[in-house]
């Protein structure tokens, strides 16, 4: 095994995963090492995303709707996503369909080790459990343990417990998801049920949260069992599968981190979309940025800030943070007064900015009022 690779990446969750399949598709000759031990979470989770029509990864998917809803206590406002396709893929296949391609080649090394350090100037010294590794650059997925710490940043957590039922009797519609169903909430929170149908018999259920901070795990399952019970009327099912996460929904600016030809990836270098918890294309779009970067030998990080787009999250984080309770609210103007194609577009950061004030001069209250002049200045 070579001791000095020309990348090496820490972590192949979702944004390893993303860089390893487009450093591969750019059929490079670097030199790259994988370091992982597969022991995450993310193994075990399910990525949902957006975007016109088919797709490169629609050989993995698990699940797609052309079609989904919005629900609130008193409007239910229907979905036709139309170019667009919401699609869900299972993290494991995704990962392990990386990793089974890297393996392929003689160029790529995969570790199944843990890190434990990175330093040094030009070179980095990576030390792990068993191996010691120098590389020319490090994309490192490992967040900052200052992130945990800080008090200056606004931070919510977009947490949930979901199940994936089997029923008796039909009682889903495959061809319609939910996004946001808020007959159901946590009072005084930003809370909802957001459902998955795979079958007329089978669907993720899940009860979500964007607030503060997290709940015990039987607040979450009494929400589910009410929902399932109270808008499913459902007495009889299983539970097959059980899926849990937290995710951070932050202002804080994790570029802070990065370091000479040391770039944090994934939630660790924020490439979750701050106003949504949505991580699955944005990754994908930030790792083609980022090959685009090394094989053009620019600053790593060029290209993957967008200010403006930053200053929309933020402002939206401000008012759940200050707000919570008019969560719900928030996002029924956002959902009744736009197009669900002119929200893709703009949560995937297309927009242009005629779009982008016919979004949200709508959503002009006071909260937004008061979080717009606090960012501003």
């Amino acid at each position: 095994m070579d001791s000095h690779y020309d990348i090496a990446i820490i972590g192949m969750g979702c944004a390893g995963s993303h860089i390893v399949q487009e450093l591969l598709r750019r059929k490079t000759d670097l030199n790259i090492v994988i370091i992982d031990d597969f022991k995450a979470l993310s193994l075990d989770k399910t990525w949902s995303f957006w975007e016109k029509g088919n797709g490169k990864w629609d050989h993995l998917i698990s699940h797609n709707w052309k079609k989904g809803s919005y629900i609130m206590p008193d409007d239910f406002i229907p979905l036709d996503l139309d170019p667009y396709v919401y699609k869900t893929i299972e993290s494991r296949d995704f990962i392990a369909f990386a990793k089974a391609e890297l393996q392929q080649k003689s160029n790529y090394t995969l570790i199944e080790e843990k890190v434990q350090s990175v330093s040094g100037a030009e070179i980095k010294k990576i030390v792990c459990e068993q191996a010691t590794i120098n590389a020319s650059i490090v994309l490192d997925s490992r967040i900052d343990p200052k992130f945990f710490k800080d008090t200056e940043a606004t931070t919510l957590q977009q947490h949930f417990k979901g199940w994936v039922i089997k029923t008796e009797r039909p009682t889903f519609d495959p061809e319609v998801f939910t996004m946001m169903d808020y007959r159901l909430r946590d009072a005084g929170t930003t809370s909802f049920t957001y459902v998955l149908p795979y079958s007329t018999t089978q669907a993720l259920i899940e009860f979500t949260y964007f607030s503060k901070d997290v709940v015990s795990d039987d607040t979450y399952e009494k929400y589910l069992q009410e929902y399932i019970a109270k808008y499913l009327q459902l007495t009889n099912f299983s539970i097959e599968k059980t899926e849990q996460g937290v995710i951070p929904m932050t202002s804080y600016k994790f570029e802070q981190h990065h370091r000479k030809n040391h770039l944090k990836i994934g939630t660790a270098g924020g490439w979750v979309k701050p106003s949504t918890g949505y991580s699955f294309k944005m990754s994908e779009k930030k790792a083609a940025q980022l090959v685009d970067n090394i094989i053009l030998k620019r600053e790593l990080n060029h290209g993957m800030i967008s200010k403006k787009f930053r200053f929309y999250d933020d402002i939206m984080l401000d008012v759940l943070h200050s707000y919570n309770a008019r969560g719900p609210e928030v996002f029924h103007t956002l959902y009744r007064k736009n197009k669900i194609q002119t929200i893709f577009s703009f949560l995937d950061q297309e927009t242009s900015l005629s779009q982008e004030l016919g979004i949200m001069l709508p959503m002009t209250s006071v909260p937004f009022l008061s979080a717009f002049f606090k960012k501003l200045f």
